[in-house]
């Protein structure tokens, strides 16, 4: 249930399987959704790399010539459709292999605020290099910043007095920090796309309109998979909302059906 400070209630239900989220029956736009449909470039020129990375490491075994600037290929025709094959799916094995990656670090930092907000056991570290580089680089900053936790996997719904716009998301983790509320999304990407200040303002609006509040600030943290080393990237969110509105509108428009006229 969604409260809103104003008195307004909302039956939020959150499908996990089609991450996808109702208010009263109807279904209502996905924060995360939204920036895709609008945004999609980004993750257009990785599935490419991915690609092109597939089809370099399928031809080496077929090396007639012992250096890269020169020499010949030997393929036979089935190798040559397991590649073309392979190219099309690359971005499917490795972005499925990300997103179980990305799963374990939310789950167990998840885990880890619920422990430092009402004690317990402390949750046990996973198996697996990238997942514990991430974990590193989340040890590091929590150390480094300390923050004083409020809430971690929040739901959150945005629902404007006229009811024009409505939308809804998950909030990763809301923390003061030096004093400031502070709307954090974890990201274990390889970098910090532009689009995720979109995001993160969009439930950083939600926030101040349920809890009647001025904007809260907004932070992207990214854990490096290889590195183990943090960024973070802190700004406010007023100087993106109004993007996010625009892709809210772009959606809207782009799933109605036109009609046929005479």
């Amino acid at each position: 249930m969604i409260k809103y400070k104003d008195g307004r209630e909302f039956q939020l239900i959150f499908d996990a399987d089609m991450h996808s989220y109702k208010v009263d029956g109807e279904k209502v736009p996905s924060v995360t959704k939204v920036i895709d449909a609008c945004f999609p470039k980004h993750l257009t020129d990785w599935a490419v790399a991915e690609g092109a990375d597939f089809f370099k490491a399928s031809l080496e075994p077929y090396r007639l010539a012992p250096t890269e600037e020169s020499g010949t290929f030997m393929l036979p025709a089935k190798v040559v459709t397991h590649i073309h094959k392979g190219i099309q799916t690359a971005y499917k094995s490795i972005g499925r292999e990300a997103a179980e990656i990305g799963t374990i670090v939310h789950n167990w930092i998840e885990s880890a605020i619920e422990y430092k907000m009402s004690g317990g056991t402390a949750p046990k570290v996973p198996k697996g290099d990238e997942v514990r580089n991430c974990i590193k680089a989340y040890k590091a900053w929590s150390r480094e910043r300390k923050p004083v936790w409020l809430a971690a996997e929040q739901k959150v719904y945005y629902h404007d007095p006229g009811g024009v716009n409505c939308y809804a998301g998950t909030v990763d983790a809301l923390a003061e920090i030096d004093g400031k509320l502070c709307v954090i999304d974890f990201k274990t990407s390889k970098k910090i796309y532009k689009p995720y200040h979109l995001q993160v303002a969009a439930y950083a609006q939600a926030i101040s309109m349920q809890e009647q509040i001025d904007m809260p600030m907004a932070m992207i943290l990214r854990f490096d998979k290889e590195t183990g080393i943090f960024q973070e990237k802190l700004f406010d969110p007023r100087q993106h909302i109004h993007m996010f509105f625009h892709c809210l509108d772009l959606k809207a428009w782009n799933t109605a059906r036109i009609k046929h006229e005479g």
